[in-house]
């Protein structure tokens, strides 16, 4: 007896779940919290602009749901410094935390950033690591279309400081 209900128990169980989840929409697979960006980085070190006087930069940032401190966001940002598009010359990793600064009159929001991380620098045939931040300021041009201005500082790994300005624009997904 003891096994009968227990039985009825799993499968009502099982059966109440199924028609929950029917009443739910699909899965929502586009892509959230994201933003892709691309832009040109000027080396404002001497041991990284005897590599190349400018590099291509692309960064994607990864925004977190819950903020760190109120009133901004804070996301994940990875950037690669390119020399010639053939290989990656430094890429940093960092946590940010952006605060808006207002809205100017088409209801575009400014704002400025800064994050603390990781430089990985490959100027020769092995990679180092140091610690670095970066920080700049922001506007959004439209509904996903942002613009930024940003520095990086990175101290000393393998004889190259990663030190950088970026000029990027990118896309909110």
């Amino acid at each position: 007896m003891r096994r009968i209900i227990s039985a009825a128990a799993i499968l009502t169980a099982i059966g109440v779940c199924g028609v929950a989840s029917a009443q739910t929409s699909m899965i929502d697979t586009s892509p959230n919290n994201i933003t892709i960006r691309g832009g040109v980085a000027l080396p404002i070190d001497q041991s990284l602009s005897n590599v190349s006087s400018t590099f291509a930069n692309i960064g994607l940032e990864y925004n977190f749901n819950n903020s760190l401190i109120r009133g901004g966001d804070t996301y994940l940002s990875i950037d690669a410094f390119f020399k010639n598009w053939n290989g990656v010359v430094a890429y940093p990793v960092a946590i940010n935390q952006r605060f808006y600064t207002g809205t100017n009159p088409a209801g575009r929001r400014s704002y400025y950033f800064i994050g603390i991380g990781m430089t990985w620098t490959d100027v020769t045939d092995q990679t180092f690591a140091a610690i670095s931040a970066r920080g700049g300021i922001g506007i959004e041009l439209g509904p996903n279309i942002i613009a930024e201005l940003a520095g990086y500082v990175a101290d000393e790994a393998g004889g190259t400081r990663a030190n950088a300005v970026t000029i990027n624009l990118g896309y909110r997904f």
